[in-house]
């Protein structure tokens, strides 16, 4: 698994979920890192970075583009703390 980029992070599990099933209906395969940790403690979300949707190098460009066109048609309230990696 060393092979794998984060191309975004949440402060909440719910918002990974929601990504993450749009990137596995695309056929991209996805990873949650630290999902757990903020999950048992949710005030952990600052200390460890927030939760990171991570997927393999080789589908990062087109996962980006999944992202991208995802928070376009959503309005900003929504993904105010959403932080995409560039």
């Amino acid at each position: 698994m060393n092979d794998l980029v984060t191309v975004a992070t949440f402060a909440y599990p719910h918002q990974v979920a929601i990504l993450r099933a749009k990137l596995e209906s695309e056929g991209i395969e996805c990873y949650s890192k630290d999902g757990m940790t903020v999950q048992v403690d949710p005030l952990l979300s600052n200390a460890v970075g927030g939760i990171k949707l991570q997927v393999r190098h080789t589908d990062e460009e087109r996962a980006n583009e999944i992202v991208e066109e995802y928070y376009s048609n959503i309005n900003d309230e929504n993904t105010s703390d959403v932080d995409m990696e560039e």
